[in-house]
């Protein structure tokens, strides 16, 4: 498995590094303007995010759950599949048919107000509407890839996509024309060559199984259990559009309530904090197949043992990352973006945005819990009152009380269902013994992390030090502090091994 997440962060990382560097140079051949419109692309694609979390994790899970030598599994599983890939097109002939009735009726153009053309904002949007549509067909095969655990296939997709995306489609760009048009038309071909890589890869993988590709079932009927697919992707769906709302509402209305140039500071550490979720991505990738097989065994050890390992290793990792920006949060931006005064503004509210996205990082474990042992619906409901509770709360700060109320709020709001509703749901997974044994390692390790930074930052001032000495000073810091931690989690879980 480490292999398999190193692999998926590197092209994760790989990812990251391109879109940061791709930005200056489609800022040059495309103008403000032109990026605005790859903005507006990005959130379209945000959009399908949100409707992929219900139709691939519902795959996923059908695949984990999949007994490649047993006919009847294999027969339920293609005639589920088959349903839902049905499911998916009936979903694209809808969003293609309205959004021809928008772009005959010239709607996209009178939204975005901008110097190009009619057409040519009708064009672009129609373009990207057209993206969003075509990838939905990778939907059903990436799920399944992902759920029989072939990462590798999704990370050579991944990094295929990535490459042509931005570094080829700068040089196409550079070398023929600055067309905003021919940028949105190499990224439909972009998508469709995404979308052949998968299929091969899925159909592949089916052969190998022996599953029937393109083969009429005749007990199709009596084999899919629509009521349990309709109803695990809603769960999946409904818990998207939940988060959506709850990490982004805030935000959005906290950019009408502040200036611009503030908003612009608020952006950066928020940019910087949610690293700490990209981050958290190959893991997700990883963990949800993992899970389903494990929790499908009669043995449920081997299930706990893995929660708890990765419980105890997240937390390792990512308290020194969160606690590091809490302490050294203006430090860590003015090594990155070498302006003083943005950065040690933005350090005023990143703190409090990582301890937010550390809880969350825990809670999306235990969901990840809650999805392979069948629990979903009773989490969404759950989740979706805590969301329906806190949403007013949360457009209330962003509107009285500005930035501070934003990730204050952030941050009540994480540790309170972690409190009311994961911590239960992990107790009902892995009992209760293993519950209190999770958050002793988890408060040693944070009052170890907290304890050392604290003393580092009261008798060294990183002001003396030039940008590459705090750059090495901060990076022997994080990885001593990664040992220790990794020393104590050893030396606890002997000791408990013990009792």
């Amino acid at each position: 498995m480490k292999s398999v997440i190193l692999t998926l962060y590197g092209v994760q990382a790989y990812s990251i590094l391109v879109t940061i560097a791709a930005t200056p140079f489609l800022i040059q051949y495309l103008g403000a303007e032109g990026y605005g419109l790859i903005g507006l692309y990005f959130v379209i694609q945000m959009l399908l995010q949100v409707v992929d979390g219900g139709l691939t994790g519902t795959i996923t899970k059908l695949s984990a759950n999949l007994n490649p030598l047993s006919a009847s599994s294999v027969i339920h599983f293609y005639a589920s599949y088959s349903y839902f890939k049905k499911l998916i097109c009936a979903g694209i002939f809808a969003i293609l048919c309205v959004s021809l009735i928008l772009y005959l009726g010239g709607f996209f153009a009178r939204l975005i107000e901008s110097s190009f053309s009619v057409n040519t904002i009708n064009n672009c949007v129609i373009l990207m509407v057209l993206c969003v549509a075509v990838r939905f067909f990778s939907l059903s095969d990436r799920g399944f890839l992902q759920g029989i655990e072939q990462q590798y296939a999704i990370a050579v997709t991944n990094f295929v996509s990535v490459t042509l995306r931005y570094p080829i489609a700068l040089l196409i760009l550079a070398i023929s024309r600055t067309d905003i048009t021919f940028f949105f038309v190499f990224q439909l071909v972009v998508v469709l060559v995404e979308v052949c890589i998968l299929r091969c890869f899925s159909r592949l993988y089916m052969k190998r199984m022996n599953i029937p590709i393109n083969q009429k079932l005749t007990t199709q009927k009596e084999t899919i259990g629509k009521k349990w697919l309709i109803s695990h992707s809603s769960s999946l769906w409904a818990i998207s559009i939940l988060w959506v709302l709850a990490s982004q509402l805030d935000k959005l209305i906290l950019s009408f309530s502040v200036s611009l140039e503030d908003y612009g500071v608020f952006s950066l550490a928020l940019v910087c904090a949610n690293l700490m979720l990209t981050m958290f991505i190959p893991i997700n990738q990883v963990l949800m197949p993992r899970f389903v097989k494990l929790y499908a065994k009669s043995d449920k050890s081997a299930m706990i043992s893995e929660v708890l390992k990765v419980i105890h290793l997240y937390v390792c990792v990512f308290s020194v990352i969160g606690v590091g920006f809490l302490f050294f949060g203006g430090e860590i931006l003015f090594l990155w973006t070498s302006n003083t005064d943005m950065s040690f503004k933005a350090d005023e509210f990143l703190g409090y945005l990582a301890v937010g996205n550390f809880i969350h990082g825990i809670t999306n474990i235990i969901f990840i819990t809650a999805y392979a042992s069948d629990n979903l619906s009773m989490y969404a409901k759950r989740y979706m009152f805590h969301v329906l509770a806190f949403l007013p709360v949360s457009i209330y700060a962003a509107v009285v009380h500005k930035e501070f109320g934003v990730v204050v709020v952030w941050v009540a709001s994480a540790a309170i269902f972690l409190g009311h509703t994961a911590v239960p749901f992990l107790n009902q997974i892995v009992g209760m013994k293993n519950v209190l044994y999770s958050i002793v390692v988890a408060f040693s390790q944070l009052f170890l992390v907290v304890f050392f930074m604290y003393l580092f930052k009261s008798y060294i001032s990183l002001s003396q030090f030039n940008r590459l000495e705090v750059l090495v000073i901060l990076a022997l810091l994080f990885s001593c502090l990664l040992g220790v931690n990794y020393l104590l989690t050893s030396k606890i879980s002997k000791f408990y091994g013990r009792l």
